[in-house]
């Protein structure tokens, strides 16, 4: 698509939201470019907080939002000009330098402490400029200055040199209108990295040897050197960890005390002691030189086992002060998979999953492609929501188990049939995995935890969802999946309350919405102990009764004022939310519930039919999947399944005799029962468990 044409589809549909939410055009733009960042992984999180105001010589300073990303200590700060214009407008050298200074001053203006002296402790900013001042001085390592933009940057702006801080290393960010077309189309839903390993002192690149190759995947076994591993990833960050790993090296600590002291101690035996790192890329260019193969460049590198081994290295340069010449003397054995964007979705979780084996990493901690999050994605896509507000079609939830693939389900769709796509799958009714951990964890009145960030929220819910599959997986059906929606639109319609609240006023929205509807819920449980929500109400109506807003209005203003009162232990509001203190106190407040509200509730035992139903429904489609599998895979499939089973002694007596009846019966045009069935396709799991190819 032309990107004039992107961007007045883009602006239309933020135009049309802004309407329907009433708010600014401007704002609503901003959030869709947010949401696709926050998705495609190129930042962590994003707090909104407006702040203008005025530095020494009238000088102006200004930011709409921040982040402090935990994983890299790295402070981004976020400047959004956005013109809305019919025409689209160009972003000059002058005006992006014009922006970033004004976010520079921001910043000087909090470490030196002139916004704590010349402001209200209750003022926009206030609660960031000291935590800039007293909290993230700490460990801060880097900062980040992002303008999000609906114009085009000048061809005039090439590269943008990195400055300092007050002595932080400072990078320079310009996402304008052609970088969010290249984000939504790219095949992934994210932005490529291309690594020239000269930029990291590579002449050469990195010695490789081809190990295997397939139809699906090159692999290449590598040695790269400790100080240019490090290098890449004090560049690029969090950007080089597949996106589970870098969950989980978030939420455990990312610097390993093992792997620390052979960097300080023992460089040399590093090789000997580490067991490397697992990589992933999309494509290598590869230089044959007379001692050997080479590889020079590596496009969309991701680490998909060996995230602790990388980020110790580059904290050793900054946080112990490592001399590069020690690190030289470090080499990292490295495996490298390169795969098409196309199979990467697939195989990158199976190649996470297997690569960390080594440290008990359960199914649940590499989601996307767990039965979990796999039987979401199947019940999204059969599930029809009721046709409402006048519509004659119904719609899609649309689940997206892995990055980028509601963009990708349109990537080969004509004009038209991406119009269709479009009515039938909404784009304000897709929600992805984080999204689905932060509904269901509110839910679980966990407010403090689900403040903590996606990801690490993301690790808790996955500890709680594989336990709970493994227990009970016919309890993830579609009334789970109902509830999960109705969820989504409860978060919604808080999310539109606070919006247009006449005591909101620009700043901490996130928090307020979360710790809202959890209150909620907490309060229905204690008043109503024998009661549960009727989701099945909210999913038929796709929308929440004027009882339940009335009662979320009350309790979001109640929220706000608690959240942000003058006696709060800690300044910056974002980081009290995170408190589990902040949860428990919060409980105490008592607020009676209007009694209208029970005509939103439905009685115990009422939800125990409910449940019963949905877990007897769920086996049966269980039972249809089974069957359709057993009739896929084939007469002739089977039977060498059954000689494999038999020549390796793999079969017990019994697998054996129903494996064997099973065939025998599908070769006549009869077929198993769903008994044989379900046992047909378990052997046939544990065959190739041990190595059975079919």
């Amino acid at each position: 698509m032309e990107l004039d044409d992107f961007r007045t589809d883009i602006m239309n549909e933020a135009r049309a939201r802004a309407n329907q939410d009433g708010i600014s055009a401007e704002d609503e733009y901003i959030g869709m470019y947010i949401d696709q960042m926050l998705n495609s992984e190129e930042i962590s999180g994003f707090n909104a907080l407006f702040y203008q105001g005025v530095y020494t010589r009238n000088s102006i300073m200004r930011i709409d939002g921040y982040n402090y990303d935990e994983l890299d200590d790295c402070l981004e700060i976020f400047i959004c000009p956005v013109k809305n214009t019919l025409k689209m407008e160009s972003l000059s050298q002058t005006d992006a330098g014009k922006y970033f200074k004004q976010a520079e001053r921001f910043i000087k203006a909090s470490q030196d402490g002139y916004i704590l002296d010349n402001s209200e402790d209750s003022a926009p900013g206030f609660g960031l400029a000291y935590d800039i001042k007293h909290r993230y001085s700490v460990n801060l390592q880097k900062i980040k200055i992002y303008i999000i933009t609906d114009m085009l940057m000048s061809n005039r702006i090439r590269e943008i040199p990195e400055s300092k801080i007050n002595g932080i290393p400072t990078e320079f960010h310009i996402f304008d209108i052609s970088r969010y077309q290249a984000l939504i189309e790219s095949v992934d839903g994210k932005e490529e990295i291309i690594i020239d390993l000269k930029d990291f002192g590579l002449k050469n690149g990195i010695p490789c040897l081809k190990a295997s190759q397939n139809d699906e995947y090159t692999a290449y076994l590598c040695n790269i050197p400790g100080i240019a591993l490090a290098q890449m990833y004090n560049k690029y960050g969090g950007r080089l960890l597949e996106g589970n790993v870098r969950s989980f090296l978030t939420a455990r600590g990312k610097v390993n005390k093992g792997i620390r002291n052979t960097i300080l101690n023992e460089p040399a035996m590093f090789f000997a002691y580490n067991n490397g790192i697992a990589a992933t890329a999309y494509d290598v260019d590869i230089k044959d030189c007379s001692d050997g193969s080479y590889i020079t460049k590596i496009k969309s590198l991701q680490i998909v086992n060996g995230g602790q081994t990388t980020a110790s290295l580059a904290a050793a340069i900054i946080n112990d002060k490592v001399r590069a010449n020690n690190l030289q003397n470090i080499y990292v054995p490295m495996k490298l998979s390169v795969v098409t964007p196309e199979m990467a979705v697939q195989l990158i979780p199976n190649i996470a999953k297997y690569a960390n084996s080594q440290n008990k990493v359960s199914e649940a901690d590499f989601f996307s492609n767990s039965p979990f999050h796999i039987q979401m994605e199947k019940i999204s896509r059969r599930l029809l929501a009721p046709a409402v507000n006048g519509n004659q079609f119904g719609t899609y939830w649309f689940y997206e188990r892995a990055r980028g693939q509601y963009n990708q389900s349109m990537a080969k769709m004509t004009k038209s049939e991406s119009k269709r796509f479009k009515m039938e799958n909404p784009g304000r009714q897709k929600f992805t995995k984080t999204d689905l951990a932060k509904y269901y964890n509110i839910y679980r009145m966990m407010p403090d935890q689900v403040n903590l960030g996606a990801q690490k929220n993301f690790v808790k819910f996955a500890e709680w969802a594989g336990k709970a599959w493994d227990d009970h997986p016919d309890d993830f059906n579609e009334a789970f999946f109902r509830k999960i929606v109705s969820l989504k639109i409860l978060f919604d319609c808080v999310d539109d309350i606070v919006k247009h609240a006449s005591w909101y006023s620009q700043g901490y929205k996130s928090q307020i919405n979360i710790y809202t509807l959890s209150w909620f819920f907490y309060l229905l449980h204690e008043q109503y102990p024998d009661s549960e929500l009727d989701f099945k109400k909210i999913w038929n109506t796709q929308s929440i009764s004027n009882n339940i807003k009335s009662t979320l209005e009350v309790l979001a203003e109640e929220v706000y004022q608690y959240l942000t009162r003058d006696d709060r232990p800690v300044v910056n509001v974002t980081e009290f939310a995170k408190r589990k203190d902040c949860w428990e106190k919060l409980k105490l407040i008592h607020v009676k519930l209007d009694p209208t509200i029970r005509n939103n509730l439905m009685g115990a035992e009422k939800v125990k039919e409910e449940k019963k139903a949905a877990k007897v429904l769920q086996k049966t489609d269980n039972t249809i999947d089974t069957m359709k599998q057993v009739l896929d895979y084939g007469l002739n499939s089977w039977n060498s399944a059954l000689a494999f089973g038999r020549k390796e002694h793999l079969l017990s007596p019994k697998e054996d005799s129903i494996l064997a009846k099973g065939i025998s019966l599908i070769s006549t045009g009869k077929f198993p029962s769903d008994k044989q069935c379900v046992v047909m396709v378990n052997v046939l799991e544990k065959l190739r468990e041990e190595s059975f190819p079919g």
